[in-house]
Formats: C-alpha cells, structure tokens, sequence
C-alpha cells in the first residue's frame, strides 16, 4: 500500500479550476440550510439534473464527496464507520464510504464531521437513486442511508435504456423505453413538487434542458480536440474536467468552463503543446473507475511517453446531431430520448460486426479516430458495474479486432488498502514494453 500522495502534474489550467467547482458543490449544501432551500442526495448521469435545478433543488452528490475523500487518502475512517455495522468492503465503496460519513454526522446530531472535506454535505431534505440499469448500487444506497437518515424521503428511478440483441432491431424498442423513463421523470418531478412544496416551472425547465443540450456538444467539441498529435490533455486531466459536466449540468458555469477549455486546448494544438514532450504511444481509457487515491499513475505513464487522448469514463456524452434525437416539445421527453440515444447509438455497427457488443464498438471507434496503441482498463473490485464486464469486454475487442496490447489494472475506487504502488508500476513496465513490441511490428 502506498502511503505518500504523490500529485499528478496537470497539463491544463482548466484543470486546475476543479477544485473550486468540487468545493463549491459541498459548500452549496450547506449555504441551502441557510437560504432554506432543499437538498437532495444525488447520483450521477441520472437524467435527473435539469429537474433538480428547475426546482431549485442543492444536489449533493455522494460520489463526489467519496472521491474526494478518496484523492485526500482520508476514507478510511468512514470505511470503517459503514464496516462497523457490516456494511462489507466488497460493497460499492463509493456508498459505504458516504454511509459512514451519514452514520457519523447523525451521530453528532447535525454538527460538521471532524475532518470532512470542506466541511462535507449537509443532511439531505430528499434522496433521488437512480440505477440506470448500470449500477446496481444505486437502488439500495438510498434505502440503506435511509436506516440512518430514517425522516428523508426516497425517489428511486431506473432509467433503463433496451438490452443489445444482434438479432432485433432496436429502433422499435426504443419508443417504448423512451416512454418508461419520461413518465418516470414526471413521477419525479410530482416526488419533488411534494417534498418542496413549490410546483415546477415548466419554462425553466426547458430553457435549463437547452442549457444542457448545449454543453454536451460543446463538452464533446472540446474533448474531440485531444485527437491532435501529440495530444494537448489527457485522461489524467479528464479525470478533473469532467466534474463540471458531470456534477454542474444545466448551469451556465459548467458550459462557460467548456468554452475556456476549448480555446485553451486550440491554443496548445497551434503552438504544438503535448502533454509529453516526446510523444511515443498513445492508450485509450477503455472502462472503469479510476483509484482517486492513485491518480499519480497517470504521471507515471506519461513519464514513459505515454498518454491517454481519449476514454470511456466520465466521458457521458456524444453530438446530439449524432443521436439523431425526434422533435418534441416536452423537456422530459427529450432528456429521455437523449439518455436512450446516448446507450444505443453503437448498436447498429455492433450488429454490422459480428461477435461484436456496443461497448466494443465505442472503444474501437475511440482507438481509430483517436490513433491509439492499445487499451488500459482498470477493474475496481467494489465497483461491479464495470468490474463485471471488463474482461469480456478485453476478450471481445481482441477477438474481432485484432490483437491489441490490453493491460487490465487492478484496485479500488476509494479503498486504498487495495492498492500496491510497485505492483501497479511493474504491470505498466511490463505493458510499455508490450507496446513496444507490438509497434516494432508493425513496422
């Protein structure tokens, strides 16, 4: 186990401006109780932001404040809070780390946490789950924070976008989960409209709904620019400027970050600015959380001459022009077309390419446009949701792809007592030298 912080160097500003948006996300919490505005537990990629932010509703995002907890290699603690009252390590550690944070905070009656960062989250007036057929988790978080929290209300959503079957075509399907998950926001917009009791604005929510409509494209504009040789960010950056888009949709500070991003990274493609000063092999981010604990890794590999122009986390978005998404008028609508669009906009050339899965289609796609030289996955052992799916995502890129340098990490999200430092190193040696190999022959 590695017992020193060791920070990463950052290629961008932008980056450097996270800390503030993170600390101002906690903060607002806690300011809500003073203005008497409501706060709600929340979860991320949901679909559920422009509601939140019509109503005037303080998200508080759990797993935020648990990678935070996490990068500050501070968590411990609350691990072992949740673990105190068997809540067990192989749980999602994102959720016991906050459940332990919750047990603690009631326990003081309401009081500030010693040591939380940035003075942690308030109690929450509401909690809106939402598995989204991905995280299981996210059912049963909200009803095992409610044990402690038992006066707070739960709303928890699905979401659900259809299954890939090469055999049908989805395009009929999708009407039908467009429907579910748009009548479900209205069930959650009545859910808030009760726990406030203020009804929605309608017109705010639509104008918000465009806001956000706007930032994925500029988001995915920006993001695009890292395909430039050599790259102007990384993925070890990507890991901090994703919070805005992420954790701040619907609000006009995530889309002007975007905007002073995007110019910055033109400014580093015109004066040829890399992430590494000598550029010599290009990976892609292909699945998994990182360790927030360990984000010195991406240094590592970029010492090597390494970098990451493109992954798949936190990366929530596409063009809406690519979605292709049908007109209406109805802002819950829309974002459910958006959210089924996002998952099944690969499954046309997964079926085009036999044996092949949408998950693989992305990563192929993201090898090709984005000139990479192999694939880095990281299965963080609580977090099933990629975990489960990682090696057979590996096995079926190799198989109607081609043979592919793959180097598949391993350790946790926020358990640092996973981790291994010179393990983790001599696995990325061994993998450099494996993209080494493969390059010289090609050729």
């Amino acid at each position: 186990m590695a017992d020193d912080k060791k920070p990463r160097s950052l290629a961008t500003q932008a980056a450097g401006k996270i800390p503030k948006f993170v600390r101002g996300n906690l903060s607002a919490t806690l300011k809500a109780k003073e203005e008497g505005k409501k706060v709600a537990y929340a979860y991320i990629a949901d679909g559920q932001d422009e509601i939140m932010r019509a109503m005037d509703i303080v998200p508080a995002w759990g797993e935020s404040f648990a990678g935070v907890c996490a990068a500050k290699r501070d968590a411990e603690k609350y691990l072992q809070k949740a673990e105190a009252d068997n809540f067990s390590r192989s749980l999602c550690t994102y959720a016991t780390c906050t459940i332990g944070y919750d047990m603690w905070h009631e326990e003081l009656n309401g009081e500030p946490v010693p040591g939380a960062p940035w003075g942690g989250m308030a109690r929450p007036d509401m909690m809106l789950g939402s598995g989204q057929l991905l995280c299981d988790p996210r059912f049963k978080w909200p009803q095992a924070t409610q044990h402690y929290l038992q006066d707070v209300p739960v709303f928890v959503g699905n979401m659900y976008y259809p299954p890939f079957d090469p055999n049908i075509d989805h395009h009929e399907q999708e009407k039908f989960y467009v429907k579910y998950a748009a009548d479900e926001l209205r069930e959650l917009v009545k859910f808030c409209e009760k726990v406030t009791g203020k009804k929605m604005d309608w017109d705010r929510l639509a104008a918000l709904t465009e806001l956000s409509d706007k930032t994925w494209d500029l988001f995915i504009d920006t993001y695009e620019l890292r395909r430039a040789i050599p790259t102007p960010m990384d993925t070890g950056d990507a890991m901090n400027t994703m919070v805005p888009f992420t954790f701040n949709l619907a609000t006009q500070e995530a889309y002007d970050f975007y905007k002073d991003l995007y110019a910055e990274l033109q400014q580093k493609i015109a004066e040829k600015k890399g992430v590494v000063e000598n550029e010599k092999y290009r990976i892609l981010w292909g699945a998994g959380l990182p360790s927030w604990f360990a984000l010195g890794d991406f240094q590592y590999f970029n010492d090597k001459g390494v970098v990451f122009p493109v992954e798949v986390t936190y990366r929530g978005a596409e063009k809406l022009e690519r979605l292709d998404l049908p007109k209406t008028n109805d802002p819950l609508e829309h974002i459910a077309w958006r959210w089924v669009r996002y998952w099944t906009n690969w499954y046309d050339a997964a079926r085009k390419r036999p044996g092949s899965i949408p998950k693989v289609e992305r990563i192929i796609e993201y090898i090709e446009n984005y000139k990479c030289d192999g694939v880095v996955f990281h299965s963080a052992f609580s977090c099933r949701s990629w975990h489960a799916g990682i090696i057979h995502q590996a096995e079926t890129l190799k198989k109607v792809y081609g043979d592919i340098p793959v180097l598949i990490m391993e350790g946790d999200i926020v358990d640092i007592s996973s981790y291994n430092e010179a393990d983790t190193h001599n696995r990325i040696d061994a993998f450099i030298e494996t993209l080494e190999s493969a390059k010289k022959r090609k050729g």
